[in-house]
């Protein structure tokens, strides 16, 4: 197979320049990719090594799930690039909730559709939080625990810790099922349990507990 270099594509067609004159928009996720990698290898350009680790990981979002050793690991990549693109991943989650975001969640649905829209949910289990204030604006929204949801793995002392942290009194809880199945297990109803009461210990409100399954969603708020 030939590879070409980027800079031997026109200039209107180059990941960088086209960002600059079209806007962030107008790129593919290979080309905003080939951007956080900066350089390819011998042989390749960084867009085509971008296109390369997502046709390997499946999609973006399996990709964000990567661990720092299994990207650098990736031939082409190596530790610097691992560091790049891991540290533009994690700035883009944590602009999602960062401090102060004047977003209110009203209702599971809308809930969802924020979870969904700052974490990637792929093949690996996460349980995140939603953290809120009284009025139910967005205080910050955050990833406490990847690997597994049990009640023996997920530390509740820990998701409340980081809730007095952040000044939330109200806050809702999430994870994804790979399976794409949302529908609770016995286990995700007891840690919801163990949850709510150890919210209201702390005089906070246990709002909900979101379970993403693919493009379906359950809400223990609801039922369904």
């Amino acid at each position: 197979m030939s590879y070409y270099r980027i800079k031997d594509l026109p200039e209107e067609s180059r990941p960088r320049e086209k960002l600059l004159e079209k806007g962030p928009e107008a790129l593919s996720e290979a080309e905003l990719l080939a951007i956080a990698l900066r350089t390819g290898q011998r042989g390749k350009s960084a867009l085509d090594l971008a296109y390369d680790l997502l046709r390997e990981a499946g999609s973006l979002a399996e990709l964000a799930t990567w661990s720092a050793e299994k990207l650098a690991s990736f031939p082409g990549v190596g530790r610097a690039k691992a560091a790049q693109v891991l540290a533009c991943l994690t700035l883009a989650r944590k602009l999602g909730g960062r401090p102060g975001e004047r977003l209110k969640i009203k209702n599971p649905g809308q809930a969802a559709e924020f979870i969904r829209s700052r974490f990637s949910l792929g093949k690996r289990e996460v349980f995140g939080a939603i953290f809120l204030n009284q009025a139910s604006f967005v205080i910050r929204a955050e990833i406490i625990h990847t690997g597994g949801r049990k009640s023996s793995t997920v530390d509740v002392g820990f998701l409340m810790k980081r809730a007095l942290e952040v000044g939330a009194t109200r806050l809702i809880v999430f994870h994804n099922h790979p399976s794409g199945n949302p529908e609770p297990s016995p286990e995700d109803r007891k840690l919801t349990h163990k949850i709510e009461e150890a919210a209201r210990l702390l005089d906070m409100e246990l709002l909900d507990h979101i379970i993403i399954g693919g493009d379906k969603f359950f809400s223990f708020e609801t039922g369904g």
